[in-house]
């Protein structure tokens, strides 16, 4: 059976990303990029587009970059984060935004992937930065920082990009737009290494204008204002924030990343209305003492994404925020990102909402039939403006997982309720979400066996209600199996948090005599997920 969208539909924008988000009737005058820790630092609408003309062409004048050609974008959130990542797309590129906390290996895989010529990096990254764009072959002239100093002989790009000169954006044909990537996000996909998501401008625009559709009227830019905590390398906060602030007008203070007491104390402070946020930020919210010494009363909406939240959090988080409505949405990187939201007017605990305008979807059993009763699992297949092109270079894996339909097969387990409301009831993909990231096992599972007192290994993430998400589990097999010990694990975990970015950790380990495979040598992860669930019951037995 096939589900349409309850949603009237959209027109989709006809033009580029820039020509979408920059004709809107806003004034110029508006401050829209607002830093949180420091409001000084700002910019108006006027000034995020003659920035942003001016960064294009600085790329094309001094880096010599062409239509086609990539800059990297490896920073923290920046109240400025929005002329370079826009400034590479004026100048009839592509941006690829990598994740500030990447260590080398996990740049450098990056950089290589997208064969970026520009890195724009921070002063923070700046040596993993330089270590892997050197070795991918991006020249030292081409580097550039956040601020405005020259640190270790790479000029703030402030100074070395942004003259007298702005960009001519290119004009766009509606089929130049569906076809002509602009962002390079990198996600897991279903299964295996990360890959870079080859997002185009028509599916930028769509999904800002399906996500529109649902909430226009929920939001008065002359009197709300967004918090954005989340990082805008990832495509959740990079469409809700930042896409979605400027096409409104709506003000968006930024921080650099989320801590506690500064997200609080800005909504406090500025009267903060709109938010998006993750399970852990709500279990936070609904539980820390510190919460109680502030006044969060102005915060009246959220979208709560990037992994499910429960029904129980969900209620006991708006127990404590009464003025607040939080509501699930759910989409992937690949979707870019919203395919499903709760419309405001009809929540309901635990449920995924809608879909969104233009969204087509089917239910797959396991047997490769369509579902057809209110209540039946199966994988969500999605179809819609918002559904990416492909994987960069991996024509493979983009056939694995768009049919000929032009169905993307998200590998989450989904049911309906009588009303066509989504809820995700389980994974089928490999993929673990640790806070709202991915972290694909078989990537850990590679590194750990170059440990040499590692014989065999399997990742699964298990769930952590203390912490409201799941958490990588290592399963290990040791050589010397008599060596086992808490010790021994510790120095495992940080043997893996040595090479990897903080949130594919390792967090805890197990030792078992041997790893449960088919007789194809693949790891039967269901078994140990059983293990696991064995293992809590037990435990709580205990208490």
């Amino acid at each position: 059976m096939v589900y349409l969208s309850k949603l009237p539909n959209i027109v989709e924008p006809k033009t580029g990303l820039l020509q979408f988000l920059f004709g809107s009737d806003i004034p110029n005058d508006r401050a829209l990029l607002i830093d949180a820790l420091d409001t000084s630092r700002s910019l108006t609408f006027a000034q995020i587009k003659k920035k942003v003309l001016q960064f294009g062409a600085g790329l094309q004048d001094v880096c010599d970059f062409r239509k086609g050609d990539v800059m990297a974008l490896y920073s923290p959130n920046e109240y400025n984060y929005s002329i370079p990542l826009f400034g590479a797309i004026a100048a009839s590129g592509i941006t690829t935004t990598a994740n500030p906390n990447y260590s080398v290996e996990e740049l450098y895989y990056q950089l290589d992937q997208t064969k970026a010529k520009v890195l724009i990096c921070h002063a923070s990254n700046l040596k993993t930065a330089l270590i892997a764009g050197l070795r991918a072959g991006i020249q030292k002239s081409n580097f550039f920082v956040f601020g405005n100093e020259v640190v270790q002989g790479v000029r703030p790009f402030e100074t070395a990009l942004l003259g007298h000169r702005e960009a001519v954006l290119e004009e766009l044909s509606f089929e130049q737009a569906k076809e002509r990537v602009a962002l390079l996000c990198f996600s897991s996909g279903t299964s295996g290494r990360s890959k870079g998501v080859m997002t185009t401008h028509t599916n930028l625009t769509s999904n800002v204008a399906q996500y529109l559709e649902l909430d226009k009227h929920a939001i008065d830019p002359t009197v709300d204002r967004m918090i954005g905590i989340l990082p805008l390398f990832h495509a959740f906060g990079l469409t809700v924030n930042l896409n979605c602030a400027l096409y409104l007008g709506l003000p968006l203070y930024i921080l650099p990343g989320f801590e506690l007491v500064s997200f609080c104390n800005t909504i406090q402070k500025h009267r903060i209305t709109f938010a998006t946020v993750v399970p852990p930020i709500c279990l936070l919210l609904a539980k820390h003492e510190l919460v109680s010494n502030y006044d969060l009363s102005s915060l009246r909406l959220a979208v709560c994404g990037a992994a499910p939240l429960s029904a129980e959090l969900g209620r006991e988080t708006m127990t404590r925020l009464p003025n607040l409505l939080i509501r699930q949405g759910y989409g992937l990187t690949e979707t870019s990102p919203l395919a499903i939201i709760e419309p405001i007017d009809k929540t309901i605990d635990g449920s995924t909402g809608l879909l969104l305008s233009n969204m087509v979807a089917k239910i797959i059993d396991e047997d490769g039939k369509e579902v057809t009763k209110q209540g039946e699992r199966g994988e969500l297949w999605l179809k819609g403006p918002n559904i990416m092109k492909g994987y960069l270079n991996n024509p493979e894996a983009t056939a694995d997982c768009i049919d000929n339909e032009g169905y993307f097969h998200t590998g989450d387990i989904v049911l309906l309720d009588k009303d066509e409301h989504f809820y995700v009831v389980d994974r089928k993909k490999e993929l673990i979400k640790y806070k709202g990231f991915q972290v694909p096992p078989a990537e850990i599972e590679g590194i750990l066996l170059t440990n040499p007192i590692i014989a065999d290994c399997a990742v699964i993430g298990v769930y952590d209600a203390a912490q409201a998400t799941e958490i990588p589990r290592a399963y290990v097999t040791l050589k010397d199996p008599t060596t086992a010990s808490e010790d021994i694990g510790k120095l495992i975990m940080k043997y893996v948090a040595d090479q990897v970015v903080n949130y594919k950790q390792v967090r805890s380990i197990r030792f078992i005599p041997v790893i449960p495979k088919n007789p194809s040598g693949k790891i039967l992860r269901r078994i140990l997920r059983e293990a696991a669930q064995e293992e809590d019951k037990l435990i709580l037995s205990k208490l």
